[in-house]
């Protein structure tokens, strides 16, 4: 057999192959002598028919037997013919044809794994990016935890912004389409942009007991479940005023969060955020370094197979989330091919950077850390309260294990990136 390869700027590779005649014979008696051994032919024992006879009584079933048999030979001997050859995605024949004179062509289509020219790390200048904590952030995380830790309590007086509004609402359409509705004990914090402004508008100062009313036009494109209205009138009549109350920043704010005192909590609350920090740097470390390497790389050249692959986990991913909000992916309204178009040009840009880490990988012999496969998996399983083996019997059924190790694998060649061009991992 000979073959050429023809190679493309979309790292698709273009094989011709042909077998001559006497090759092509060889394998169709190697299928003929296989069907005469399982064949029933009226006048001979198995296995003693002549070949000539086999041939004429399944002989459109040999000659696809034989088509697929020289292919998978085709394609076997380019992959051992190639030493710089990974495909990632399967040998697809576009044509194929036994001879007039005995012999057999294909041509046929596959993809495989770019390989660049790429710049040395070593070269790459990192941006600054600072990881001490100031007591201002501590103060500000501490405010945080202490807004979590308030209590809401009843208040007299008029409402005001940072309140918890509780009202008895009645919807009134007065224009275009929609049914008129009501509902009891609607709670909002006032001054929160997740209410409507004309209806914070009017409570705005009102007291327990009082009515206060509101209009609003519906935009064209509101997303509200009375959009086929056009003006709704809102009646409210307020049933209750909170306050929060705020605990002091002090010991006891630190013992009910389990610490022994407000240093202890301080402390902990700076290496929370060194952590956070520390793992910011690593990231835009990451992106810069790539972002270096990829310089002069067209995103939209890398390969189809793999884009479709990452694109249909993402929209998978979405589909899911959508579904624990409550929301049907399946629904009419929802253009997965528009949601599809804006997520594309994210996934080739997640794409193209794990090659580049891959062959970074592949060039400085760096394998998964198995220590931190395993750690990982036994994190997991004591989270999920299960025995060790057994949530690893259950990855490997899930096929997570190997990602699990690719995830390891890439994050090691992130943090030798990242010492080759001078920066610190921690």
């Amino acid at each position: 057999m000979s073959y050429e390869l023809q190679r493309r700027s979309d790292h698709t590779v273009e094989i011709s192959a042909s077998f001559e005649p006497d090759e092509v014979e060889n394998e169709r008696r190697r299928i003929l002598m296989e069907y005469r051994r399982k064949a029933r032919i009226p006048g001979f024992r198995p296995g003693k028919a002549p070949l000539h006879l086999v041939r004429v009584r399944f002989g459109d079933a040999v000659d696809e037997e034989l088509e697929e048999a020289l292919s998978q030979r085709a394609w076997s001997e380019v992959l051992e013919g190639e030493a710089d050859f990974e495909p990632i995605s399967s040998f697809r024949v576009t044509e194929m044809k036994l001879g007039d004179d005995g012999g057999f062509t294909l041509t046929g289509k596959v993809e495989i794994r770019p390989r660049w020219d790429l710049p040395s790390v070593e070269e790459v200048q990192l941006p600054e990016v600072g990881i001490d904590v100031s007591d201002a952030e501590v103060d500000a995380e501490l405010e945080k935890i202490r807004d979590e830790q308030g209590v809401w309590a009843p208040v007299d007086g008029a409402a005001e912004d940072g309140m918890l509004v509780e009202v008895d609402l009645k919807g009134e359409v007065i224009e275009g389409d929609g049914e008129d509705f009501s509902k009891d004990g609607v709670r909002f914090v006032l001054g929160n942009d997740a209410t409507f402004s004309e209806i914070q508008d009017a409570v705005r100062g009102a007291a327990v007991g009082e009515t206060r009313t509101a209009e609003r036009e519906i935009p064209a494109n509101d997303a509200d479940d009375t959009a086929a209205a056009k003006k709704i009138r809102y009646t409210m009549t307020v049933t209750s005023l909170k306050k929060k109350e705020l605990p002091p920043v002090d010991d006891e704010l630190a013992d009910a969060l389990g610490f022994e005192n407000l240093d202890a909590l301080k402390t902990r609350i700076g290496e929370v955020l060194a952590g956070e920090k520390r793992n910011e740097r690593r990231n835009t470390f990451r992106r810069a370094i790539l972002d270096a390497l990829e310089e002069g790389i067209d995103v939209n050249s890398v390969p189809g197979s793999l884009v479709k692959s990452v694109l249909k986990d993402e929209l998978t991913n979405y589909a899911y989330s959508m579904a624990i909000q409550g929301k049907d992916p399946q629904s009419g309204d929802i253009d997965w091919q528009e949601i599809s178009a804006k997520m594309e040009p994210d996934v080739r840009k997640k794409v193209l950077d794990e090659l580049i880490l891959e062959q970074l990988g592949d060039a400085w012999g760096i394998h998964a850390p198995e220590a931190e496969v395993e750690s990982f998996i036994a994190a997991e399983a004591q989270r999920k309260g299960v025995p060790v083996a057994e949530h690893r019997a259950n990855l490997e059924k899930e096929g997570r294990v190997e990602s699990i190790r690719h995830a390891a694998r890439i994050a090691a060649v992130v943090d030798e990136a990242i010492r080759r061009a001078g920066g610190e991992v921690e």
